[in-house]
């Protein structure tokens, strides 16, 4: 696998795929929580906490996926193939329909590192 995930730290290597389980707990009861058709789950990553445009996002339905007891982040070669080596940020924000907001991920780092075999150099 070109990715890990520690503690919230995502390293992945650029031009690769990842699928990331993404498990939100109920504060209260410890349950898994999967959000509804109408809240909206981000994922978003910067090159610096400031940047206004981020590099990548993914949300409900568009690169994250309901599971039945957690989402699944996938994350795709072109997503990361044209980002320089580094250490970017991302969080993950949960709103519920409600208006309720949540970063269940605060920033982390997420780190694009380098490759000896990129496709089309053979």
């Amino acid at each position: 696998m070109g990715f890990s995930v520690i503690r919230n730290r995502i390293s992945i290597t650029r031009g690769d795929s990842a699928q990331i389980t993404l498990t939100i707990r109920d504060r209260v009861t410890g349950r898994p929580f999967v959000p509804g058709t109408d809240d909206r789950l981000t994922f978003t990553v910067k090159r610096e906490l400031s940047d206004e445009v981020p590099v990548v996002v993914k949300t409900l339905d568009n690169g994250i996926i309901r599971q039945k007891t957690d989402c699944l982040l996938f994350l795709l070669p072109e997503d990361t193939a044209s980002l320089p080596f580094g250490t970017y940020r991302y969080d993950v924000e949960l709103v519920l329909a409600s208006g309720y907001t949540d970063t269940v991920i605060p920033p982390s780092p997420f780190i694009v590192t380098g490759e000896v075999t990129a496709h089309g150099t053979i």
